[in-house]
Protein backbone atom coordinates (compact mmCIF):
# COMPACT_ATOMS: atom_id res chain seq x y z
CA UNK A 1 0.00 0.00 0.00
CA UNK A 2 1.27 3.31 -1.21
CA UNK A 3 -0.02 6.44 0.61
CA UNK A 4 0.37 10.30 0.17
CA UNK A 5 -0.08 12.68 3.32
CA UNK A 6 0.26 15.57 4.94
CA UNK A 7 1.08 16.31 8.54
CA UNK A 8 1.06 13.47 11.19
CA UNK A 9 3.33 12.58 14.59
CA UNK A 10 6.58 10.16 14.02
CA UNK A 11 4.84 7.23 15.19
CA UNK A 12 7.91 5.95 17.04
CA UNK A 13 9.93 6.23 14.12
CA UNK A 14 13.42 7.45 14.62
CA UNK A 15 13.53 9.07 11.42
CA UNK A 16 10.47 10.90 11.59
CA UNK A 17 11.34 12.32 14.57
CA UNK A 18 14.89 13.43 13.35
CA UNK A 19 12.47 15.41 9.96
CA UNK A 20 10.00 16.75 12.57
CA UNK A 21 12.99 18.06 14.67
CA UNK A 22 15.18 19.31 12.34
CA UNK A 23 11.68 21.14 10.47
CA UNK A 24 10.37 22.36 13.74
CA UNK A 25 7.34 21.16 12.23
CA UNK A 26 5.13 17.76 11.64
CA UNK A 27 3.59 19.52 8.32
CA UNK A 28 5.39 17.86 5.32
CA UNK A 29 4.19 16.15 2.60
CA UNK A 30 4.92 11.80 3.34
CA UNK A 31 4.71 8.92 0.80
CA UNK A 32 3.94 5.99 2.91
CA UNK A 33 4.91 2.66 1.88
CA UNK A 34 2.87 0.11 4.00
CA UNK A 35 3.92 -3.16 4.70
CA UNK A 36 1.43 -4.45 6.84
CA UNK A 37 1.05 -5.62 10.11
CA UNK A 38 1.55 -9.09 11.90
CA UNK A 39 -1.54 -8.71 14.02
CA UNK A 40 0.38 -9.22 17.28
CA UNK A 41 2.36 -6.03 18.84
CA UNK A 42 4.75 -7.82 20.25
CA UNK A 43 5.99 -9.38 16.97
CA UNK A 44 6.22 -5.71 15.41
CA UNK A 45 9.93 -6.17 15.54
CA UNK A 46 10.27 -9.07 14.53
CA UNK A 47 8.01 -8.70 11.07
CA UNK A 48 9.38 -5.14 10.15
CA UNK A 49 13.36 -6.61 9.97
CA UNK A 50 13.07 -9.83 9.10
CA UNK A 51 12.75 -10.20 5.02
CA UNK A 52 9.28 -10.51 3.67
CA UNK A 53 7.15 -13.45 2.30
CA UNK A 54 6.87 -14.20 -1.28
CA UNK A 55 3.29 -12.66 -1.28
CA UNK A 56 4.19 -9.61 0.64
CA UNK A 57 7.42 -8.56 -1.64
CA UNK A 58 4.84 -8.64 -4.82
CA UNK A 59 2.89 -6.62 -2.42
CA UNK A 60 5.92 -3.97 -1.44
CA UNK A 61 7.13 -3.63 -5.52
CA UNK A 62 3.67 -2.97 -6.41
CA UNK A 63 2.98 -0.01 -3.84
CA UNK A 64 6.68 1.20 -5.11
CA UNK A 65 5.43 0.87 -8.55
CA UNK A 66 2.49 2.87 -7.88
CA UNK A 67 4.77 5.58 -5.65
CA UNK A 68 6.81 5.67 -8.41
CA UNK A 69 4.01 6.41 -10.87
CA UNK A 70 3.13 9.73 -9.01
CA UNK A 71 6.78 10.98 -8.09
CA UNK A 72 6.52 13.54 -11.18
CA UNK A 73 3.35 14.73 -10.07
CA UNK A 74 4.73 15.04 -6.18
CA UNK A 75 8.00 17.00 -7.49
CA UNK A 76 5.81 19.57 -9.59
CA UNK A 77 3.66 20.39 -6.58
CA UNK A 78 0.71 18.81 -7.88
CA UNK A 79 0.06 16.83 -4.80
CA UNK A 80 -4.06 16.61 -5.32
CA UNK A 81 -3.61 15.15 -8.60
CA UNK A 82 -0.86 12.83 -7.34
CA UNK A 83 -3.08 11.64 -3.83
CA UNK A 84 -5.98 11.03 -6.66
CA UNK A 85 -4.39 9.00 -8.83
CA UNK A 86 -2.65 6.90 -5.74
CA UNK A 87 -5.48 6.32 -3.90
CA UNK A 88 -7.81 5.33 -6.43
CA UNK A 89 -5.61 2.95 -8.36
Amino acid sequence: MARLKTGGGHGGHNGLKDIIAQLGSKDFWRLRIGIGHPGDRAEVANYVLNDPRRDEREQIDEAMQKAQSVANLIIEGKTEAAMLKLHSA
